[in-house]
């Protein structure tokens, strides 16, 4: 699915960029897997906590208070605000919960947002994936790609 993401790009000339939370950067590792990666692939900010939200990706903290770090809204900013930050054509935002605890947050263990912002639409998803979390973080990893695929590409 990565190749097809890649092709797609480069074939159009477009950038991509990633707000990475529960993956931990897997998005990047695999399209950076690809030669040639660097005509495409703006870069990416891999925002664990919620503090790096805050800080690298200008998320407000009253929207973590009020939404929590694994929603919708947050999902959307990350997308969007990465994409500006970079200057990319597209982006991909991932936040979520590989458990096993919460930490108090208003999500449930396993829950994903996977936000997709184009050139003129932005998207969000919410999943609720419950595997271990290696298996969470590849789940999501796959997930976006495939999303990125139907949606922008097909």
């Amino acid at each position: 699915m990565v190749n097809e993401i890649f092709n797609f790009l480069d074939k159009t000339n477009k950038t991509i960029s990633f707000a990475e939370s529960c993956t931990g950067g897997a998005l990047s590792s695999s399209l950076t897997m690809i030669p040639g990666a660097s005509k495409v692939f703006l870069g990416s900010i891999v925002s664990y906590s919620s503090y790096s939200k805050q800080k690298l990706l200008n998320i407000d903290e009253n929207d973590l208070d009020k939404y929590s770090s694994v929603s919708e809204r947050v999902a959307i900013i990350m997308a969007e605000n990465v994409k500006k930050q970079f200057k990319s054509d597209y982006s991909i935002s991932v936040t979520g919960n590989a458990g096993p605890s919460t930490d108090g947050e208003k999500s449930k263990v396993g829950d994903c947002f996977i936000a997709i912002s184009s050139e003129n639409e932005i998207f969000c998803e919410k999943f609720n994936i419950k595997q271990s979390r290696e298996d969470f973080i590849k789940s999501v990893k796959n997930i976006s790609f495939q999303l990125f695929h139907d949606k922008i590409i097909i």
